[in-house]
C-alpha cells in the first residue's frame, strides 16, 4: 500500500495567498515552537513537504508542451497564459505560471520551517535527524530549481519568512540560486543512502539525479564543463545501479515502456524518483486536464511529435504515408491516434465525436494526450492516484549519451542505444558528433514526451527560437511566435510585483 503523506502541517499552518504567495500564518494556537517538538512530528512535517509536490503547480508541468512543438494550447481553453505566451502575446501571469510560482514557494516555505526548527528537537536519533534534514534541502533546491529555469532571478531564502519579511524579497541573480541547488544536492546526497527511509521519499541516486540533470542545463548554456557533468553523470548512474534501479526491458517492446506509466507498476525500478498519489491524497488529474474524454483540454498533441516517431526499422517517418502502423511503439503510448482503443471504443482519427461508439471531446489536431491518462485502462474519471516520474533511469541513460558525445570521452553509443533497444528500435552506429548530438536531443524528445521536458531542452539548448517559430500550423490552430530574449522566461506573477515592490519583472512583460 502507499504511504498515506501527513499533512498536519497544512491545517496547523495557513497559506494566505491573498496577501502573499510566500506567506505563512499561524490560525490557532499552534505555532511552529509547539509544533516541532517531538520525532513524530518532525516526521509530518517532512511528510507535508513532500505532500506538496502533488499540488497543482508541479502536475502543470506537462502544459509547457503547449508552449513546445509537442503539442498547442487549446485555444480559449483553461491555460490561458500558456496559449498566450506560445502566441508571442501580451502575457499576464494566471492560473498556472501563477501555481508554478507560488506552489514552489509553498514547498520553500514548509521546508525553511522544518529546518528552523529541526535542532531544537531533543530523543531524536543523529542519523534520523540528517536524513531528514537532507531530504527538506534537497526539496527544497529541487522548488529552486524549477523557478529558476522558468523564472530566471528569483528570491532565495534559507530561512522562513514572515509576512513582513515576505512582502519586501528581492531577487536574486540567476547565477547564484543555480549555484546553491548544486549545492544543496551535493550535500543532500552526501546524507542520504540507495534505500529511501520511508516509502516515496529521496534516495541517494535520486538526489544525485536531480543535481545532474541542472548540471546538464548549464552545460548546454556555457556554465559548466562537459567533462565535469559526464563525471557527475557516472556516478549517478553507478548510485543508481547500487540502488537497485534499471531500464525495465523484458524484450516486449510493444508493452515495456507503456506499463511504466499505468499504477499497476508505479514502483518499478526506473522510478527513480516519483510524486506518489493515492486515493488519499490525490494530485493533479491528467484524465481531467488532458485525455480525450476529459471535461477540458489544457493542449492538443501537435502532429509533428507524431510524425518524429521512426518506422519499427528505425528510418524517419514519411508523413505522406499517413499511417501509424509499424511505427516506434512509444508513439501509441504517448499518444492516442486513429485505430487504438479504449474501454472497447476505437478512436476513429476524426473530429466528429472522436470514438466509435461514445463521445469523447474534439481535438483540433485528431491527436490526444495518452501518456499518464489511464490506471490499468480501468481507471473511473478524476482519479488522480497514479504515480508520476520526476526521474527516470531511461534519463540518465541519456543525459550519459550527450555527456560522452559532447566530451568525446566513451561510448556515446551505448546508453542511447540502451533506450532505443527498448523500444525495439536499432541501434545508431557510424554518426557524426553533429549527427549523435541531434539524434541524442530528438531520442530525449519522443522517450520523454509529455513529461515536461521538452520546453527546457529547447530554451537550454538555444534551439526554441528556431524550433518554435518553423512550426506549420493548421488554420484552426495557434500561431507560434517565440521571441528571443523575452521568451526565455516566464513572466514574474504580477500578483507578487503589486504586493512587493521590490520585485522587478523580466524583461518584456
Amino acid at each position: 500500500m502507499k504511504k498515506i503523506y501527513i499533512t498536519i502541517v497544512l491545517s496547523v499552518f495557513l497559506l494566505n495567498t491573498s496577501c502573499n504567495d510566500l506567506e505563512l500564518e499561524p490560525v490557532n494556537s499552534v505555532t511552529p515552537d509547539t509544533f516541532y517538538i517531538n520525532a513524530q512530528n518532525l516526521e509530518a512535517g517532512l511528510n507535508g513537504i513532500y505532500s506538496q509536490l502533488q499540488a497543482r503547480g508541479f502536475a502543470d508541468y506537462p502544459s509547457l508542451e503547449g508552449m513546445s512543438d509537442n503539442a498547442i494550447s487549446d485555444p480559449g481553453g483553461s491555460a490561458p497564459d500558456v496559449e498566450a505566451f506560445a502566441a508571442g502575446q501580451s502575457v499576464v501571469a494566471t492560473q498556472g505560471f501563477v501555481r508554478m510560482y507560488s506552489n514552489n514557494y509553498e514547498l520553500i516555505q514548509r521546508a525553511n520551517l522544518l529546518l528552523n526548527n529541526i535542532d531544537g528537537i531533543a530523543a531524536i536519533p543523529d542519523e534520523t535527524r540528517e536524513t531528514i534534514r537532507a531530504e527538506a534541502r534537497a526539496l527544497r533546491a529541487f522548488s529552486y530549481m524549477n523557478l529558476v529555469y522558468l523564472f530566471g532571478d528569483v528570491p532565495l531564502f534559507e530561512t522562513f519568512l514572515n509576512r513582513n519579511d515576505a512582502l519586501s524579497v528581492s531577487r536574486t541573480p540567476r547565477a547564484t540560486v543555480v549555484q546553491f541547488v548544486l549545492d544543496e544536492f551535493q550535500m543532500a546526497a552526501n546524507n542520504l543512502g540507495a534505500t529511501p527511509a520511508g516509502e516515496g521519499r529521496l534516495t541517494k541516486q535520486a538526489v544525485l539525479g536531480l543535481h545532474a540533470r541542472a548540471m546538464l542545463y548549464e552545460a548546454r548554456l556555457g556554465n559548466q564543463t562537459w567533462s565535469d557533468v559526464l563525471t557527475v553523470i557516472n556516478n549517478t548512474i553507478t548510485n543508481a545501479d547500487n540502488g537497485g534501479n534499471v531500464l525495465v526491458d523484458t524484450d516486449n517492446p510493444s508493452s515495456d515502456y507503456q506499463s511504466l506509466f499505468t499504477e499497476a507498476n508505479e514502483n518499478n525500478a526506473e522510478f527513480i524518483f516519483s510524486i506518489r498519489n493515492n486515493f488519499n491524497d490525490l494530485g493533479e488529474d491528467y484524465e481531467e486536464n488532458y485525455s480525450w474524454f476529459a471535461g477540458r483540454l489544457k493542449f492538443h498533441v501537435h502532429q509533428n511529435l507524431a510524425d518524429a516517431y521512426p518506422y519499427a526499422d528505425g528510418t524517419a517517418y514519411n508523413p505522406s504515408d499517413d499511417t501509424y502502423v509499424e511505427r516506434d511503439p512509444r508513439l501509441s503510448a504517448n499518444i492516442m491516434h486513429e485505430g487504438l482503443t479504449f474501454n472497447g471504443l476505437t478512436y476513429d482519427g476524426t473530429d466528429a465525436g472522436g470514438f466509435v461508439g461514445g463521445n469523447s471531446l474534439n481535438s483540433i489536431t485528431n491527436l490526444f494526450f495518452h501518456k499518464f491518462v489511464t490506471t490499468d485502462y480501468t481507471a473511473t474519471f478524476n482519479e488522480g492516484q497514479l504515480d508520476l516520474p520526476v526521474l527516470r533511469y531511461a534519463e540518465l541513460l541519456l543525459m550519459q549519451a550527450e555527456a560522452r558525445n559532447e566530451t568525446g570521452t566513451g561510448d556515446a553509443f551505448e546508453p542511447i542505444n540502451k533506450v532505443r533497444d527498448r523500444a525495439g528500435l536499432p541501434g545508431l552506429t557510424g554518426l557524426s558528433q553533429t549527427e549523435l548530438r541531434d539524434a541524442i536531443i530528438l531520442e530525449r524528445r519522443l522517450e520523454l514526451a509529455m513529461e515536461g521536458f521538452r520546453w527546457f531542452d529547447l530554451i537550454t539548448l538555444g534551439i526554441a527560437e528556431t524550433t518554435i517559430n518553423s512550426i506549420v500550423e493548421e488554420s484552426d490552430e495557434i500561431t507560434r511566435n517565440f521571441t528571443a530574449n523575452r521568451n526565455e522566461l516566464l513572466p514574474i506573477p504580477q500578483t507578487e510585483i503589486d504586493l512587493n515592490g521590490n520585485l522587478s519583472q523580466n524583461p518584456g512583460y
